[in-house]
């Protein structure tokens, strides 16, 4: 009895033991992967952010150029050049209040000077007739020679859009008309739409010129704030702050229930100012990060329960020799965990396929931001030059051609993308150059953002197989050797080679990059499942391993890797090349 006893305490011991270190561990691990899913998050919200007002600044330089090229083309611009009375300045100060009262450009100013350099009429204030090309070196290159330009610069009133456009008279040069427009609307977007609260500040190298005659007559710790609607509880807030700490920002700052993100303003090199931008953190939604805790917290006590009742087992089989008995439940155990173990590879593939939808949806929102920009400047000016009468049918014609052909384009971009995720279960014919073309349609915004120079080598030849997998996995061969490639110094050439030669009755595809190759201990573990050299929240280790099961299993291919050492443009590079052999047909 005594025995007993004491085997029971001894057991009961190693399951307390047991049971504190396994709670320890699954609390720490569980509190480590809430801290890097919510840094996932955070940085996702200040990349969205950055974004947004990235996009803003682009449309509302893009407006203020459209707005002034269509006022350029107007009669009136031109009268106070070739000839000034008061009747010209009237008609141009019913120009101004109607873009006030009938479009969005509630603040835009306009400026005439001719070209003698002479400002003629300004929209904003009386004064004229002033030589402004004596301190205005820009205007002096352009009168010099005439040319548009669309740029972001700080004055003596404000930091405003700015757009300069050569006005002619039957083809002759006479003058220029300057554009103006503010940062207001873009901070009010981004109030209304996003529930941000931003603030500027205009770099102090400025703060003297703008004393006088600044727009908002806002000063901030000797900083000039031009958003007019700033929040007084943001600047109650700043004042108790140290606000060069915030310009210090480089992706997020979480301080007192706010996430702070920092947007810097350069122009021809020259920082301009900083938009400080704060949102509650209650208004990030974190439902998911917040069900994973909560889950995990639950499996973690069932996992608990069942490693009680799992010791208590053994134990009591132990006890009574039943050792047949515990085998035959330790079978059982083990093949409970092989279907856990299926079920997790199937999951793990899942995520492979979600992160690669994930990419691709990327690449859409880089490839779209651009046409759908030129779409929006060739109907807003279509539009104004409607309400001014001077919309010719020719011009109107060839801008809705040009929106025609740009809609088009992104139509055609919808098929690419739609084409590399629908499933192929036949095999079709397509052309080797046609497939090449396909998979760096997808990826390269990407590449072209990183400076990856594309060098292509392409026997074109027809070929008979799975057409949609081939393309899988020659993008993530691609994607691979550009997560390599972007480690590199920002002045390394980044080059990727493309070469597809015909061999008889098979297709050799040879792709090799100069990222300097695979470490020789780990280039044979390369096609292993779940083996990875990127960080865990970037890979899951299975990529390259479905792209071999792809070639081998499927297609009835081969693929293999080694690190090739080449010279090219008298360089000597050293890179990893992948080679794909598959039948023609």
């Amino acid at each position: 009895m005594k025995k007993k006893s004491k085997y029971i305490l001894i057991n009961f011991l190693v399951l307390v033991l047991l049971c504190f270190i396994t709670a320890l561990g699954g609390t720490q691990f569980i509190l480590k992967k809430e801290k890097e899913l919510l840094q996932e998050k955070y940085n996702s919200v200040t990349i969205n952010i950055k974004d947004k007002i990235n996009s803003l600044i682009l449309s509302k330089k893009n407006a203020t150029l459209a707005i002034t090229l269509t006022l350029a083309e107007n009669e009136n611009i031109k009268k106070p050049i070739l000839k000034t009375n008061e009747k010209n300045f009237y008609d141009l100060d019913i120009l101004s209040k109607k873009l006030r009262d009938y479009t969005d450009f509630k603040n835009v100013w306009f400026q005439i000077i001719n070209k003698e350099g002479i400002s003629v009429y300004r929209s904003w204030t009386k004064d004229k007739n002033d030589e402004i090309k004596l301190y205005r070196l820009d205007l002096q290159k352009i009168l010099e020679k005439p040319q548009i330009k669309n740029t972001i610069s700080v004055g003596i009133y404000d930091i405003t859009f700015k757009s300069i456009v050569p006005i002619y008279e039957d083809n002759n040069f006479i003058g220029i008309l300057e554009g103006i427009t503010h940062f207001n609307s873009i901070t009010k977007d981004l109030r209304e739409i996003d529930n941000l609260e931003p603030i500027i500040l205009v770099d102090k190298y400025f703060t003297k010129q703008l004393k006088e005659n600044s727009f908002s007559k806002i000063f901030f710790k000797d900083y000039y704030v031009p958003n007019i609607d700033v929040s007084k509880e943001l600047l109650s807030y700043l004042e108790k702050e140290e606000i060069e700490n915030f310009l210090k920002i480089n992706s997020y700052l979480i301080k007192d229930g706010k996430i702070i993100t920092n947007f810097q303003i350069y122009q021809d090199d020259v920082k301009l100012a900083n938009i400080l931008v704060f949102k509650d953190l209650n208004l990030i939604d974190i439902s998911e990060i917040i069900k994973f805790k909560q889950h995990a917290f639950l499996y973690l006590i069932l996992f608990l329960i069942l490693l009680c009742l799992t010791v208590l087992i053994i134990s009591y089989y132990i006890y009574s020799k039943r050792l047949k008995e515990l085998n035959l439940y330790l079978q059982q155990t083990v093949n409970k965990e092989i279907i856990k173990n299926d079920e997790k590879n199937k999951l793990l593939f899942q995520q492979n396929k979600m992160a690669a939808m994930g990419e691709m949806i990327e690449n859409i929102a880089h490839q779209w931001r651009q046409p759908l920009s030129i779409i929006t400047t060739s109907a807003s000016s279509i539009k104004l030059k409607k309400e001014y009468g001077v919309l010719e049918d020719k011009e109107c014609e060839e801008s809705l051609n040009y929106i025609i052909d740009t809609a088009n384009y992104l139509s055609n971009t919808i098929d690419d993308f739609r084409y590399y995720f629908s499933p192929q279960k036949n095999k079709n014919l397509f052309k080797s150059i046609d497939l090449i073309e396909k998979a760096l349609n997808i990826v390269k915004i990407s590449f072209n953002k990183n400076d990856i120079k594309i060098i292509k080598e392409i026997e074109d030849c027809e070929v008979l197989t799975f057409e949609n997998e081939l393309l899988q996995v020659i993008i993530n061969i691609l994607n691979n050797a550009e997560d390599e490639l972007i480690k590199k110094e920002k002045d390394f050439e980044k080059y990727l080679f493309i070469k597809i030669v015909k061999e008889k009755n098979t297709l050799e595809i040879f792709i090799k990059d100069n990222a300097g190759g695979i470490k020789e201990e780990i280039i044979d573990r390369i096609f292993e499942p779940y083996f990875t050299t990127k960080h865990k929240s970037k890979g899951t280790g299975i990529g390259l391993y479905m792209c071999e099961e792809i070639i081998n299993k499927h297609i009835k291919g081969t693929i293999s890797v080694s690190n090739e050492k080449y010279v090219y443009q008298n360089k000597e590079y050293i890179g990893a090349m992948f080679k794909i052999s598959i039948p023609i047909s």
